[in-house]
Order: C-alpha cells, then structure tokens, then sequence
C-alpha cells in the first residue's frame, strides 16, 4: 500500500519498515495480490503481502500500515516466513501485545494485527524476528457488505490502496517518517457468483481499466460459461497504488429484501440473521430545514467545478416549504445567512450567486466545527437534515461521532446527517461512521465519476419523512399445542447483575496478620524488584467489573437506522446459545411514523451449510457500534428498570470495552480493543480447524441431500420466488389513514426491462393493488382514466427490483381528475408524482420574472444538456420559448411560430426528459416534480393537458 502526498498536509505514510539506531528503512515489497469473491451482497478478500529481508541481519520488528475499507471484518491473519507458518488468533489488545512481545524477547518470529484506535479504516502488522535473506509473507482475510451505488444502481466494491492525508496530529508516530520504498504495484481479482437464475448484467471500473471475463470465474475458467458468474482483473496485471480500486457490478434481483439464518460451524447452539432490507417508500415528503456543508479546503481545489455544479442542482431541485443554508469551512467556517432562509426566488438565485463563486480557499479540514457550528444553529421546531460533502480526513473520529450520537439522540429524531466522500482516497471510517451517527446514509464518488445523481439522492432522504422507533419481532415455528411462539428483541435488554464484585469490601478477620508498611521484597530502597510474570497475558483485565448477562438475541445495529426508498440496509440477529431452539420462521419489523405505523414481515431462509460468513459479519457490527459510543449494553437495564449506563456511571466504559471484546475473542473479529496475535504458541491452542472459504454457498454448491433439505422448506439461499406476508402497510389493521385520502406520493419502481408478472408482484400490499393504465394511455404524460391509487390508504411496498435505476424505462406519468399527479409503468407501479405537501399556491406563475439564460458553455453530453436545462427552468417550475431552448433539445427549427405558452413549453420540456433523458432521472426528477406542481397550480383541466402533450408528442417526433 501506498501514500499520496497533498500540499499543506503533514506527512503520514505506509509501508513495512524498521527503524536502526533511529534511522526508518523500509523493506522492500515484492508482491502484492487482493483476490476478492463476491457473492449475493457480501464479499471475501484475502490480501496477500509479501516482503524481503534483503540484508544479512536479522530483523527485531518491523511495523507495516495499511488501510481497509470501513466496516470489514478481519476473520483471519497468517504469516509465513520461511517454513514456519503462523497462525493468528483475537485475543484482548494488551494480551495480544503482551504474547507477542514474550515471543519476541525469546528469539521466535511472531506477528501482531492492530486497528489503529484513531481510525477504523487503518491498520497495522507488526513482524518480530525476522530472519535475514528472507521473505515474509502476510496473508489477511475479511469478510464485508458491499455498498449499493446510486450512480450506476449496482452493488460496489472497494479496495482502499493507499491511506489519504488526514488533517490533524496522532498521538504517536506510527505513521509518521518518510515516503515508503516505492513497490511494484498490486494485482487485483474479482470473481463474482450470484444466483442461478439471475444474471450479471455488466462489470465495470470508474477508477481503473480492467479486463472482464463473463461466464467464468478465476477459479473455474474451464467450466461451462453461465451468465450469473463473471471475473475481472487489472488490464495491465498491476497497477500503482495512487488511489482506491472500485468495482461495480449490475446485477438483476437485488433489491429483494431477505432473511437469512446461519447455524454456527463450530460454537454449539449458535446461530446467526442477516436481514437485507430495500424498502420503497410512499410517504409523502417533509419540509425541514437543509444545510449544505461543503468542503472547500485546498486539496478541493482539482473538485471544486464538480461541487458547484452538484450544488446548483441541489438548489434548483429543492422544494417550496423548506428552510436551507449553505455553510463552507475550511481552517475555519462560514454561513451564507446568520440563520437557515424560506426557499423562495430571492434566496435561491443569492445562493446559486453564491456558490458560483466557490474557490478551494479556506486552509485546512476543521469539519468537526463546522458541523457542530450546523447544529448548534438549527431550528429547533422543524427536523433539520445536514448534508457534509468532503474530501477530507480527520484522525479525531471518536470525538465527532460520540457528539454526533449525543446530538442526534436528544434531538429525538429531528436531526439526521448524511456524508459524501469525494476523491480517491477519502476515509471511508469517516463518513460512514458520519453516516451512522448522524442516522442518515453515506456515498463516495471518485474523481472521474459523476456526482449528480448521489446527491440528488441525499436530498431525496433528506426530504423522506422521519420514521421511529424501529423494532424486530422473531417469529418461530409452532410447537406442539399449535401456538406461535412470538419473542421481541427489545425483551432481551433487560439483564441479571452478579453483585459478587460489586463495591464489596474485603473482609477483614481479627487474626488477620498484619500487612508490613516497610516490605523490602517489593523492590524498593534496595530490595529486588520482581519481574513481571509470564502469566501476566492470562490476567483478565476486567475481573474488577460486575458481571451481566449477555442478551439472547442481539441486535446490530442496535437501534435501526432511518430507512430509505433507495438504499439497502443490513440488521444482524445473534442468537446465543441461551435463545430458544426453535426454527425462526419469519422476522417481523415495525416502525413509526406521523402518518401511522408501518410493518413488514419476512419469512427467514435458512442456509443449508453451516459456516461462518453473517456471525462474522454481525460480531463486527456490534463491535463497531460499541467502538462508536452505541450498541445494546447503552440501553441494556436491570431488573428494576434503571439503566447499566447511570449505574455504573465510573465503570461503564470498562464494561463497553470488556463486551467489544467477548464478542471479538468468541467470534474471532478483530477490532478496536482486539488484536491478532501469530505465534508459535498458537499452535497448541484449540483453534477452529475449517478454514471457512464459503460465502453464503448457493444450493448449487452443496451436496443433493442439503439441496433437498433446503427445497423441503420452500425456500432456498438464492431462491427468486415471491416471499409470504411481506407487505409493508401504513396504518396497520386496515385503519383508514390519519391525512386525506388524495395524497400523492413519491415512488420509484424497477426497470420494465427487469419485470414481469411474477416479479412485479413481489411485496405488494394484501390491499387491492391501483389498476394499471389502458392501453391507450401507454406513454402519456396526462392519462384520460382516473387513477385508483389516489383512493387507496398509503402504504409503504417493497419492490421486487432494486430500486432507483439509471437504466429505468421511460415513465408513464398520469393526471388524476383531482388534479393531482401520479405515474405508471406497465406491469408496475408508479414512477413519480408530487408530494402532496407542495402547495398548489406555491407553483402559481410569476410575471415579472424571467427565465434564466443559457449557459454558453459547449454541451458535450446528455449531462451537460440536463444542467443547462435545470438552469434555464424558472424559480416557479416553469419553461418559456426561446431558441436556446430548442438548441439544448437538439431540434434543429423553431418551436414557433406562433408564441407558445409557458405552459406548452413545459410540457415539451418533461416530454423531452422522459423521453430522451431517462438515463439521467436521477438529475431531473425532482426539477420536473417543481414543473408538474406549477401546472397542477393552473387549473387547466385533464383534457387541455393532454391536447398539449399529443402536440409535443408530434413536435418531438
């Protein structure tokens, strides 16, 4: 791995090196291989380092850095040098130092794996003995879930390469010295495996050219080809370590949501949940306040362009009703106004006059003021949505996120932070852990990809509304006497205290001997002074603490995070030994919200093969949710109710270090107060003795008889057909919704390539479904037949597809007798509408205003031509005629004469998006929604609108 030096940045580095008579060397790194797998919505790497010795002396220690992606679970550490091979195991960080150190000072080659505890995303590997004229050879092995992309709607996959400047000191030097020796680059392997049944619609890099092979894997080229499996490697064989390696697969059938149960290869009664959920949501939207936070540092400079341009259509797509600011911050912050503004013409075109003038200008990275300055300014009457887009790094990440929970829980509920990382080499234990605090999502664009259509989705979950108090019901077979047994995880935090040690006094007996206040043994005033002892490693650290119970059922995260339309969300169950045995047969989620409860049930796949993969997976979850200031034990309570927390307000964050530890030691995941530790001894230890390669095996892979077991239950692991009981509805029990029955909704569906009639039922609500248009209104942005969506109670439904493709077919958009607009697909349901909170009054025309001018830059792409359009669109919604206008539409004449009305001009416009710009939706959808409001504001009837739209329909042709 490597470092990439930025200007006015202080120097950190990484590479393998050795210091003698306080000079730093760097070995050289002679090979450097990543294989991952993926499979389903998780992946499998394994790093393999190898360095040389290349002197004639032995090495004590050398100490290599290196950075993996956020959130990964390091599941195995191996090094090998010479015959010798090492294998490492988790163990408490100071025992683990403290068994490596003893091997060390006997003489024995030994290794150590460490998280850095000022970031999650950095680690280190420190080698003792080495042997001179030898190579060493490390191999790590972790298991991750893999992010969804907005921009490409796939599944993505990063490999960190080298670890980016991050503004601010640490508090050692470990990564401190200069540039690392330079390598020879690193070859890189993905295979990807999915589901027979499904296919890899396409393999592709934003970051690196790369060579794909559909059909095959690396590991089975010779097998007969099959389109749900699919390799890629670097074109070249290698490439140099200057920035991130991304890989985004387009895959058909992810987004359904899943419930998936893993019974433990080796701990006996374990068993393991992994819960996939891809919600749709219709809800109508909020009106809360919004502040950008825009990073304009010095290394933003070669970003700044993307920045502005991304900004000005978070500004144009913004909504009436919402209050905003902009905040910049650098070395120091600013606020464009004292106070958040009404979005209104004035605000806007000062903002967008603004922004304009953004330059890379404020110093260095000081983003945990300037959030801290956001919050501490907003309104405290109206949820408020921060969005942080940066470059930067900071190494302070426990203090920002412990303020970020502490803000977002007294908030209850009303603040929500999303991040976005620019560039090639951003901190991805930064704004995911921004993420998680702040109860939002995160993304990451690299420097040559497009930024437009991830941040039109951040304002679109800023504008979700606030759902709460999320909660999981378990659902398990019925026993004998025909009842179900029906067990909720929040039951499970109430926990048995042993008062054994806590605040006892020692007894003191009256023969008691007396203890010696002058006693020469204890090595003072020349006495000997005792050497540590060897047993030391074994001294538990935390036997001082009160024991408590573990839950039978924990959850991770704890409290689940707000759900978006757009965006994949993981829940892990762990399932102790002391849960019942029973068979879950379904998972059960509720949540709040002001327009009623919602709900969903999915039935619970369970995996034919015993394994590994989601215990792994949910054990890190939870370590990292108890290294980021949460988890279950900050809710857990006695059996009088009061909390662990205020208890034991001056051990607690012994107990939390002491939990983050269990979990690691039992399920062999490293983190920030577990190490792995390769020595000799280790050998001897009982440790597992399958290596545990499978991820998530497919049916297919396992033997007939575990095939057959698995269909006998009527699901299997890849199994495409419609889960039972999955609707999603709110209100519950049928209840006629709180709010008027009219109310439009946002929505997105999947691509009408993808569907069909199976998969287009996947998840629908129990209710009657709306009527899908005639025929004759196929492709119509004004339908004739009065949509039965509009009478139906608001529901919240999961779609079959993933959702949010750039790839969607055109939308069949529909105007209800009630003036309100919805949307159809064939087969499907709705692709846009109004929010029902945007006031018709709101999109009435304004006549002294004027349309914005063209911008004069030559427009290259469809991008390019979707901005200036957005550009040109007036403050209200509208678009009038000019001959720049049809320039931008690529029409060679005219659209007069005679003058046409602004009302035509528009329609034209969103049939010219629809139609011509549906790869880039996610840009202009919420632009469009502001022209479908103006005209519903005008009152003109379903007849006239659609008279109109037949004209541009001709025109256009």
């Amino acid at each position: 791995m490597s470092y990439r030096r930025s200007p006015n940045r202080p120097l950190h580095c990484c590479g393998c090196s050795y210091t003698v008579n306080h000079v730093k060397h760097y070995l050289p790194q002679v090979q450097l291989d990543a294989h991952t797998t993926i499979l389903s919505n998780t992946s499998r790497t394994t790093l393999k380092q190898t360095f040389s010795n290349p002197t004639s002396d032995p090495i004590k220690q050398c100490i290599y850095t290196f950075p993996l992606y956020d959130g990964v679970s390091v599941v195995a550490f191996t090094c090998r040098v010479g015959s010798r091979v090492l294998k490492g195991l988790v163990k408490e960080r100071s025992k683990a130092k403290a068994t490596y150190d003893q091997a060390v000072s006997r003489g024995e080659t030994a290794g150590l794996l460490e998280q850095l505890p000022e970031a999650s995303d950095v680690f280190s590997t420190r080698l003792g003995n080495i042997p001179a004229n030898k190579e060493v050879h490390v191999e790590i092995t972790y298991v991750g879930e893999l992010k969804h992309d907005a921009e490409a709607d796939g599944i993505r996959h990063t490999l960190p390469t080298h670890i980016a400047p991050r503004y601010g000191s640490l508090p050692h030097s470990r990564l401190e010295g200069p540039s690392a020796h330079k390598t020879g680059g690193i070859s890189i392997t993905v295979d990807v495996s999915i589901a027979e049944g499904s296919f890899i619609r396409g393999v592709q890099s934003p970051t690196h050219p790369i060579a794909v092979t559909m059909g095959n894997t690396s590991t089975s080229s010779t097998a007969d080809p099959a389109m749900h499996q699919a390799s890629a490697t670097l074109s070249l064989g290698s490439t140099e370590l200057d920035k991130d390696f991304v890989l985004i697969v387009l895959t058909k059938d992810t987004g359904i949501p899943k419930a998936l149960l893993e019974t433990h290869s080796h701990i006996p009664n374990q068993r393991a949940m992994l819960l996939t959920l891809v919600p749709q949501f219709s809800l109508p939207r909020s009106n809360p306040e919004i502040v950008f936070v825009a990073d304009r540092s010095g290394s933003m400079r070669s970003n700044i362009p993307t920045l502005i341009s991304a900004l000005k259509v978070f500004l144009k797509s913004l909504p009436v009703g919402v209050r905003f600011n902009v905040c910049s911050f650098g070395s120091d912050h600013t606020f464009l106004w004292p106070k958040s503004q009404a979005y209104s013409r004035d605000s806007m075109t000062e903002a967008l006059k603004h922004v304009e003038g953004f330059g890379a200008d404020y110093g260095g990275t000081e983003t945990f003021a300037a959030l801290k300055a956001t919050i501490n300014n907003r309104f405290q009457d109206i949820p408020c949505e921060v969005m942080l887009l940066t470059d930067g790094d900071i190494w302070d990440q426990g203090g920002l996120f412990t303020y970020l929970n502490d803000e977002v829980k007294k908030s209850t509920g009303n603040l929500r932070v999303f991040a976005l990382g620019i560039g090639d080499g951003v901190s991805h234990g930064l704004i995911e852990g921004v993420a998680r605090a702040g109860n939002g999502f995160a993304q990451t664009v690299n420097n040559d990809e497009k930024l437009d259509s991830k941040v039109i989705r951040m304002l679109k979950g800023g504008l979700s509304p606030h759902t709460t108090d999320y909660s999981l019901e378990v659902k398990y077979q019925d026993n004998d006497e025909g009842s179900e047994l029906v067990e909720k995880v929040t039951d499970a935090l109430k926990v048995m205290l042993s008062e054994d040690t806590v605040g006892a006094k020692p007894e003191v007996k009256e023969n008691d001997r007396p203890i010696s206040f002058f006693d020469a043994s204890t090595g003072q005033s020349g006495g000997t002074e005792k050497p540590p002892s060897a047993d030391n490693e074994k001294a538990d650290p935390f036997a001082h603490l009160p024991a408590i119970s573990v839950p039978r059922i924990m959850q991770s995260p704890h409290s689940i995070p707000s759900l978006f339309p757009f965006s994949r969300t993981s829940v892990y169950l762990l399932f102790s030994g002391e849960s019942t045995q029973k068979t879950p047969k379904s998972v059960v989620l509720r949540a709040k919200s002001e327009h009623g409860p919602l709900e969903l049930e999915i039935p619970v796949e369970t995996i034919a093969a015993p394994g590994q993969t989601i215990h792994q997976l949910a054990a890190r979850k939870a370590v990292q949710e108890l290294e980021e200031g949460r988890g279950w034990i900050y809710e857990a309570q006695d059996d009088s109710g009061k909390s662990i927390k205020e208890r034991y307000t001056g051990r607690f964050d012994e107990m939390v270090q002491r939990e983050a530890v269990r979990i690691g030691v039992q399920f062999q995941v490293g983190g920030k107060w577990c190490s792995f530790v390769a020595v000799k001894d280790n050998d001897k230890a009982e440790t597992d003795s399958d290596d545990d390669t499978t991820i998530l095996t497919p049916p297919s892979e396992v033997d007939e008889a575990e095939e057959d077991s698995d269909e006998a239950m009527g699901f299997g692991l890849f199994d495409n057909s419609p889960p039972k009981n999955t609707s999603m509805m709110m209100p519950s029990g049928g209840a006629a919704p709180p709010y008027p029955r009219t109310i439009t909704r946002y929505r997105r569906s999947a691509p009408r390539q993808q569907q069909s009639a199976k998969s287009s039922a996947l998840f629908k609500s129990t209710r009657s479904a709306a009527p899908a248009p005639s025929p004759g209104a196929t492709g119509a942005l004004f339908g004739s037949s009065p949509s039965a969506a509009m009478a139906q109670p608001m529901m919240v439904r999961y779609s079959g597809m993933a959702p949010g493709s750039r790839y969607a077919g055109m939308a069949n958009m529909t105007f209800s007798p009630d003036r309100r607009f919805t949307s159809h697909r064939s087969g499907g349901g709705g692709l846009m509408s109004m929010s029902a909170s945007m006031p018709r009054a709101a999109y009435a025309s304004s006549d002294d205003s004027t349309t914005p001018p063209a911008p004069k830059k030559k427009l290259e792409t469809d991008n390019d031509k979707v901005h200036a359009m957005i550009e040109m669109q007036d403050f209200d919604g509208w678009w009038e005629q000019n001959d720049q206008l049809t320039q931008i539409m690529g029409l060679s004449d005219a659209i007069g004469p005679p003058q046409r009305s602004k009302e035509w001009v528009t329609v034209l416009v969103l049939k010219w998006l629809d139609t011509k710009m549906a790869a880039e939706k996610d840009v202009w959808e919420l632009v469009a929604e502001k022209a479908k409001g103006w005209l519903e504001g005008l009152g003109l009837g379903v007849d006239r609108l659609m008279e109109i739209e037949r004209e541009v329909v001709v025109y256009l042709q």
